[in-house]
């Protein structure tokens, strides 16, 4: 069974192309909104609560395998008194395509869906199991240093992708929890008016409540404020399109930001480097 050595957290990885995390919180946990560049694979081994990602809720437990790709935003909140378990896989998706062929797409479970739909997949004992033993044997790989260690870290992602696909694709979609109605009424307008400009005022008069009434509770549903989610969702999309090839000022106007010095800065804050520079390093 996948048990690094520590009780808290171990990291293995070889950098921009697989990481590999074993977490354990004692505490109840609790993050906000955020995003990665890579794919995201995160296995519940104990522990429970709900996870968020983008519009739709998850009740997690013992088994509950969520798949979270680069365009979508999400959160945890862990509750209760038992420790919060898991296992996370970070990768490349442009370095594991290569794996993929015609017949077998190993990035399907992520791509092949509407963006925050279809992430919670309830494994069985049997592929709880399996995919332990991948990623123990994965981890091996990736701690070592010896000729090959990396083709097969990699061999043995792939081998977990195709039992993740397997899965996703002869299973059911697993319900998610309803969001609180207020904070799910909100997400869904500023997704469907993401490019326009959207002020706390005009979403409070879209549902007929007191600005300061409307962002307290936003802020206590959705565990981050009404100027950050929709921050987070425009820089989510001004990346896709800089992956796709569009220059820094197409991405600018196409995600919603109205001001070229503020985009520049507000992107830079949340990935790190400037949209010029994500965007040669990130084109398809």
């Amino acid at each position: 069974m996948y048990r690094p050595q520590t009780d808290h957290y171990k990291q293995i990885h070889f950098p921009e192309t697989i990481r590999s995390h074993y977490m354990l919180s004692a505490q109840p946990f609790n993050s906000s909104y955020h995003m990665h560049d890579s794919y995201e694979l995160l296995l519940f081994l104990n522990g429970n609560g709900d996870y968020y990602i983008e519009h739709r809720r998850y009740h997690i437990n013992r088994g509950s395998l969520l798949v979270i790709n680069n365009n979508e935003i999400h959160r945890a909140d862990i509750t209760g008194e038992a420790p919060y378990e898991r296992v996370a896989t970070h990768f490349s998706p442009d370095w594991i395509r290569r794996f993929s062929t015609p017949d077998s797409d190993l990035l399907s479970c992520f791509e092949k869906r509407p963006v925050g739909e279809r992430n919670l997949l309830s494994l069985d004992h049997a592929a709880l199991e399996q995919y332990l033993a991948l990623a123990d044997r994965m981890h091996t790989a990736l701690a070592a240093d010896h000729f090959g260690h990396d083709v097969l870290a990699a061999s043995f992602l792939a081998q977990i992708l195709v039992l993740v696909n397997n899965f996703f694709h002869s299973h059911k979609e697993q319900p998610p929890v309803p969001l609180p109605p207020l904070s799910g009424q909100i997400m869904g307008y500023i997704n469907k008016h993401l490019l326009e400009s959207i002020t706390v005022r005009g979403l409070a008069d879209h549902v007929h409540l007191d600005p300061s009434y409307l962002s307290r509770k936003f802020k206590e549903q959705a565990g981050c404020s009404l100027r950050e989610y929709i921050i987070l969702k425009r820089v989510a999309f001004a990346k896709d399109l800089l992956r796709q090839g569009k220059s820094v000022t197409e991405a600018c106007q196409g995600s919603g930001f109205h001001d070229y010095a503020n985009f520049i800065r507000t992107f830079k804050k949340h990935t790190g480097i400037p949209p010029g520079q994500y965007g040669r390093r990130n084109q398809t």
